[in-house]
């Protein structure tokens, strides 16, 4: 509790991190039910089995390696963390048009969910770098756990939000909710000129 508390306050005496970190702690609750809700999209929404599900836990994973050999060659913009928004942009849309694909059309699916697992090494690599970047060294441990610790908290609770919407309006609109909220949050945060300053070199 201590070093969570020492944590919070450097935190907050470098303008503009407390809002990545709340940031993270949305994307969690949003991205991390929606593919927990995974396999009910495959059965209830396409009418499918194992085989198909398999199929789109293999593309993300494909596409998780693919994108962090585009982040390796390419390193992004001088902006880390424009970079990072820029492909949260990316990465909710995508997942917002996953819950929009017709269910007589899981190849389409299984493209769009590429797209997001391409999308998210894009998305956490350069906002860690950038952390790194400028966080001091020995404050590091404190504020990475501080990161830790409420993007975890985030996903139970949306967990618990998710399932019993999910079950009253249908699984395909967390998908759709979700991807929408996280355009809206990375077009929001890349307005914050002073998140967008912890990027900078």
């Amino acid at each position: 509790w201590k070093d969570l508390a020492e944590g919070l306050k450097y935190v907050l005496t470098l303008p503009g991190l407390l809002a990545v970190i709340l940031s993270a702690m949305v994307i969690n609750f949003l991205v991390s039910p929606a593919f927990s809700l995974l396999p009910l999209m495959v059965t209830d929404y396409f009418k499918k089995g194992a085989i198909e599900l398999g199929v789109l836990d293999s593309v993300i994973s494909i596409g998780f390696l693919a994108g962090g050999l585009i982040l390796s060659i390419w390193g992004g913009f001088k902006n880390r963390l424009l970079t990072s928004f820029l492909f949260l942009v990316i990465m909710g849309i995508c997942i917002a048009l996953f819950g929009l694909v017709p269910n007589s059309n899981f190849y389409l699916a299984v493209g769009v969910l590429s797209l997001v697992g391409i999308s998210n090494p894009l998305v956490n690599g350069p906002l860690h770098a950038a952390l790194q970047a400028r966080v001091d060294p020995d404050k590091q441990g404190r504020v990475f756990t501080l990161l830790g610790a409420g993007a975890s908290l985030a996903m139970p609770i949306g967990l618990a939000i998710a399932g019993p919407l999910s079950d009253a309006i249908g699984v395909q609109f967390w998908f759709i909710i979700g991807g929408i909220l996280c355009v809206i949050l990375a077009i929001l945060i890349m307005a914050n000129k002073k998140v967008l300053q912890l990027g900078k070199d």
